[in-house]
Formats: structure tokens, C-alpha cells, sequence
């Protein structure tokens, strides 16, 4: 695919979304058709002979199950996101002959432009990647680093730990990681090129992406009364998201000239466009006019890192998973383990009756308690963080937990560790998932970390993080998210912050049969934790199981959050046991989320919660290099 095809085909795909927002596009083509059965001739079809004798009654059909929000099924590649036109720049990348790791390249620099507050050129992120004809997985991180200027003395003001200075403003920015983790992944398995990767989001800033209604929202959370209506550190991100000082509407298209032209120099550039030169010095200047200490030398020594992925079994499968600096695998697998030995001694019947399903929420929660117990108390982005990763997955240590689990009723927090209660948020960050025809896949998580980050804003468009916020300014305190940090993850130049991004591959021998991640701060450990539980024990579709209510523990505050649409039996269940329950909304988490049948064909969901939808090719791939697509540089 040239550059100029490449143009041609992302403004006619931006012609059809935008114009779909004026409610003027053409319809699109379906990419699931359902065949109803057969009912036979109708009223005006042939007659019963005379003589026949009068069949019994058909038997009254049963209406095809209504379709799910959000969920697609498909035989070719798909992409899951949480923005439609991103998802769809994916698939068309997949159609133009690109595989899964250029697909999800092309993707992620797409909900840049289209998401901004969730993720961009001015965060980070993880990825787990599976190569097919390699049959081999590698994970790579591009999580932020502290500038090597940053001193926990920054964040201590008369005595006293001043958080808001690593939430908001310069102090706040790590060093951002997505171009050059990005460019590494097109680099090392992409086929089609880099440039061609990032052309799709360059002409989406340029020709205007359709504001979504999460971006509307939190632009009003950010914005609106309250909440930085006249503070003036927020004008430069103010002009980017008002117009005559009113939120930009959703489905509005928002042209983005100066992000357009700082992407263009990526796609001529590469990464080294970004980390030195004139996107560097404007990176420098935004951050140090708020305050803060990064430096150009920040930049220009920035790396990637290729990781082992964490892996452990389950149900038979493999569970490929982020290890550290994320906390969000090691969480993951230790819930799982603990949850199978409670299956073993008790089984409680995911599915199933009211009381049931209860009792298999309150076994998750129990288990979310002690992960999210063992994360606060061990886990950060030093070798002691890394070797106690390694001492909470021991098999023997977690059968002693599960043993230790009451099933009928909970315990107090404080039976799993000592801190102080603190407040929940959610926040900005974005997952995507990826398969190929081949079977290559992507789980790809990125984030900004609060909504708008830091809310600094690059004279090239370029929103920057505010990552700092996921280190401990001291051993024991809570960030924005209401999570409890060690002393292992005590902010420290250098460093990369603890984090709760999850993402995920699961597969059975050489096979992918699950993709999946999630956005919401603590909330995607818990929430890709029920989302694997759903269809692989319960056996759920995608769909399905990405819109099923959710519960979520993290230890500390001692509370079970529970979305809306539980029933009150199961409510009367879980409190019965002890749980202090809090019923809130239902987008507290979103996951993306992919699932492999036996003969191939992929469930996609994108969760309702947020809007996003999937998309998938239009057309099969040509083979290459003798039916098989190239993973290799």
C-alpha cells in the first residue's frame, strides 16, 4: 500500500464516519448477515390438496436472540476498540494486506486523534504479542519513566505530600513511551511500513474525527463547572476541546491541524522525530512552562523494552499476560489460581441460580482482596518488585490463601493487610485487540493514565501524561485511582510506575482463543478477570460476556463496588456474606475483547459501556510467501 493509497482509502473511510454523523452516510456494508430459518411458502404459495390430511401444528418459532451492543462475528481478522473509526482504520489496514501488529500500530495512532483523553503520542502503554509463524509470544513495554531530574522532595510542600502536583501540571509528565513503542512494533513484525501506518490517524486529525460522546464527557468532567471552569493552566487544552466556549459537541467533527502536522513529521521521521527535534523542544517547553524537570537528554534516552510475557495455565488454556511493570497479570493470575482451588474444594457454579451466581462473586471478590492486597504490599519496578511477582504466583502459596477463603462469609480488610481507606476513580486509558487471518494478535493497552493526563498540551497537539501519579510519593499512600502503594514503587528517576493494565492472550496449544484488556484504572484487573471467567468457565459469547454486570474489590477502601443490573437476589446474596456493597453506574471499566471458536471464527466485542464497535475485513488477505503472512522485519 502506497502513502497516496493509503490517503485515498482513510479520507474515504473519514467521508463515510463523518458523514454518518451528519446522519447522511450511505449505509454500510453488513459485516454479519443472520439467515432466518426457513418458514416455508407464505399466504400466497400453493395449496393443500383436498384429500391431505391436516399436519399438526408447526411448533411456534423462536425469535433469533436479540443481538448484543457492540459484538461482531466474523470469520476474517477483526479489531476491537473503543472508538468505531479507529477499529475501522485497523480493519482496513488488515484488508489493504497488513497483519495483526500493523493493524494494531495503525490503530492505537488512531484513537490518539479520535480519544485523546484515554491515550496518544504523549503516553504509554504495554502489548503482548503472539507471531504465529514464529509461534512464539513477546511482550513489549513502553510504560513512561520518571525524568532523571524528578525528586520525591518535588511533591513535598510545608511538611506535607501535595498530590496534585503529580496529577496535574509539568511535575506530573513522564517520559512519553507510545512513538517509539509503536514504532518498534511496526519495525520488528509490520509488513506495510510505518509511514503508511501513521498516515490513517494524520488525515483523521486533519479532516476532523467525530467527537464521541465519552469524550464529550470527559471533556465536561475536566472542563465544566467545578472542575477548571476558570482556571487559566487549562486554556491551551480548553481551545482544543470548546468552541466559543462550549464542549464540543458529540458527533462533531474536531480538526486537529497542529496533531495532523506533528504526525506527519513522525510518519517522515520515525520515532526519532519525536524524541529529538522540533517535537522535543516542544515537549520540553510545554512541561517545564507547568513546572516541570524533564530535559531533551529524557528524551533522547528513551527505550523500549522487549519483555517475556507472564505466563501461566488455566481450564486448560495458556494465559499470556503482562508481567512487571505491570501489576495487572500478576493480579490476574493469582485471582485465577486462587479462584480454581475454590472451584476444586466447592464448586459454586458460575451460571446458574441467583444464589449461585452470589456465591461465585463473592469467591471473585475474595480473591480480588488478596491480589489487590499482595499488590500494594510488594509490587514496583524494582528487582525486589520483580522477585516478589515471582513469590505470589508460587502454586503452594496460593492454595494456602484459597484454603484460607470462607465461603460464606468475607473478612475484613485488614485480615489482608493494614493501610488507609481512599477514594476510587476511573480514568484515561484505552485497549485495543487485534487477530489476524493468520492468527497473529495483539493485545495492546495505552494511557494517558487520568482523563487528558496531565492536562498539558504540546504546541504540536500532543496531550502529555500524568504517569507520575502511579508511583508511591511515599510508601503507603494512594494515587488518583484510591490504590495503596508499596515502598517498591517509591517514585525514583528513572523509573517506571506500577500500573494496572492487563493485556491478555489466551491460547490453546499454538492457537490464540482469546484476546482481551480493558481501560478504568484498578478496575481492568477485575474486569478482564470476569470477562475470561464469563466466556471460558461459563462459556458466555463475547458479547455477552464483556456486557455482563461487574463486581470490583481492590482491597482498600473496604468496599464491593457492583455495576447496575445485578439482580436483588444476588445483591441480597453477597451482602448476606458481609460485603459492604456500593451500587454504582456501569462504565467504570470497558474491555475489548476477542474470542476464537473451534473452527476459527471470531467473536468480537467492544464494550457497551463506552461505544466503541469492532470491525473486521471486508475480504480475506492474499497469501504470501506460500500462504503464509510475514511477521518478520
Amino acid at each position: 500500500m502506497t502513502p497516496a493509497n493509503a490517503t485515498r482509502s482513510t479520507i474515504a473511510l473519514l467521508v463515510t464516519y463523518l458523514a454518518a454523523c451528519a446522519g447522511t452516510a450511505p449505509a454500510p456494508a453488513p459485516q454479519l448477515q443472520v439467515a432466518l430459518p426457513d418458514e416455508g411458502p407464505g399466504p400466497g404459495g400453493p395449496a393443500a390438496p383436498a384429500d391431505a390430511v391436516t399436519p399438526a401444528p408447526a411448533p411456534t418459532p423462536v425469535a433469533p436472540p436479540a443481538p448484543i451492543p457492540g459484538e461482531l462475528v466474523t470469520d476474517y481478522g477483526v479489531v476491537a476498540a473503543d472508538h468505531q473509526v479507529a477499529s475501522a482504520i485497523g480493519a482496513r489496514v488488515l484488508d489493504d494486506g497488513g497483519n495483526a501488529i500493523d493493524a494494531a500500530v495503525a490503530t492505537a495512532l488512531a484513537l490518539g486523534v479520535a480519544n485523546p483523553a484515554s491515550s496518544g503520542l504523549g503516553g504509554g502503554g504495554f502489548a503482548v504479542v503472539y507471531l504465529a509463524r514464529e509461534r512464539r509470544l513477546v511482550a513489549y513495554d513502553f510504560r513512561e519513566v520518571a525524568p532523571g531530574a524528578l525528586d520525591p522532595s518535588d511533591f513535598v510542600v510545608a511538611g506535607q505530600v501535595a498530590p496534585e502536583r503529580a496529577r496535574r501540571g509539568g511535575l506530573a509528565v513522564g517520559v512519553p513511551g507510545e512513538p517509539a513503542g509503536l514504532h518498534l512494533l511496526a519495525s520488528k513484525h509490520g509488513v506495510l511500513g510505518w509511514a503508511n501506518l501513521v498516515e490513517p490517524a494524520r488525515a483523521l486529525a486533519a479532516g476532523g474525527a467525530p467527537v464521541s460522546p465519552f469524550l464529550a464527557r470527559a471533556a465536561d468532567r475536566v472542563l465544566g463547572n467545578g472542575s477548571g471552569g476558570t482556571d487559566r493552566a487549562l486554556d491551551p487544552l480548553r481551545r482544543q476541546l470548546t468552541v466559543d466556549g462550549v464542549i464540543r459537541a458529540p458527533g462533531t467533527p474536531w480538526v486537529r491541524a497542529d496533531l495532523a502536522g506533528t504526525l506527519g513529521r513522525l510518519a517522515r521521521g520515525g520515532a526519532r522525530a519525536f524524541y529529538r527535534g522540533p517535537i522535543a523542544d516542544q515537549v520540553i517547553r510545554a512541561v517545564r512552562a507547568q513546572g516541570g524537570v524533564m530535559t531533551r537528554r529524557d528524551l533522547a534516552e528513551y527505550q523500549v523494552v522487549e519483555r517475556a510475557p507472564l505466563t501461566g495455565r488455566w481450564h486448560g488454556l495458556q494465559i499470556a499476560t503482562m508481567p512487571m511493570p505491570s501489576s495487572g497479570g500478576v493480579v490476574l493470575l493469582e485471582a485465577l489460581t486462587i479462584l480454581d482451588d475454590l472451584a476444586a474444594r466447592a464448586p459454586v457454579g458460575p451460571a446458574g441460580a441467583p444464589a449461585t451466581r452470589a456465591a461465585t462473586l463473592h469467591a471473585i471478590t475474595e480473591a480480588l482482596k488478596h491480589g489487590f492486597a499482595d499488590r500494594a504490599r510488594y509490587l514496583g519496578d524494582t528487582a525486589a518488585g520483580a522477585t516478589a511477582a515471582v513469590e505470589m504466583l508460587d502454586p503452594a502459596r496460593l492454595r494456602a490463601l484459597a484454603r484460607a477463603i470462607d465461603l460464606e462469609h468475607t473478612s475484613p480488610s485488614q485480615r489482608y493487610g493494614v493501610a488507609s481507606p481512599a477514594r476510587l476513580d476511573d480514568g484515561g486509558t484505552s485497549h485495543l485487540c487485534v487477530i489476524d487471518q493468520e492468527g497473529n494478535a495483539v493485545a495492546l493497552t495505552s494511557t494517558v493514565n487520568g482523563y487528558f493526563g496531565s492536562k498539558v498540551i504540546t504546541a504540536g497537539g500532543v496531550i502529555l501524561n500524568n504517569q507520575i501519579d502511579d508511583f508511591a510519593l511515599v510508601a503507603g499512600a494512594t494515587n488518583q485511582f484510591g490504590l495503596v502503594q508499596s515502598a517498591a514503587n517509591l517514585v525514583g528517576p528513572g523509573k517506571r510506575p506500577l500500573s494496572s493494565m492487563t493485556p491478555t492472550l489466551l491460547l490453546d496449544g499454538d492457537r490464540v482463543v482469546g484476546c482481551v484488556g480493558g481501560s478504568g484504572g484498578p478496575y481492568i484487573i477485575s474486569s478482564t478477570l470476569q470477562v475470561v471467567l464469563s466466556a471460558f468457565a461459563d462459556g458466555l459469547s463475547a458479547g455477552a460476556a464483556v456486557a455482563r454486570p461487574r463486581v470490583h474489590h481492590q482491597w482498600m477502601p473496604d468496599e464491593l463496588v457492583v455495576e447496575l443490573g445485578l439482580t436483588s437476589a444476588e445483591l441480597a446474596g453477597l451482602r448476606r456474606r458481609g460485603h459492604t456493597v456500593a451500587e454504582r453506574g456501569d462504565r467504570e471499566a470497558v474491555v475489548q475483547f476477542i474470542k476464537v471458536g473451534p473452527s476459527g471464527t471470531r467473536e468480537a466485542a467492544s464494550d457497551p459501556r463506552k461505544g466503541g464497535m469492532p470491525t473486521s475485513q471486508l475480504r480475506p488477505p492474499p497469501p504470501r510467501n506460500g500462504g503464509q503472512t510475514s511477521v518478520g522485519p
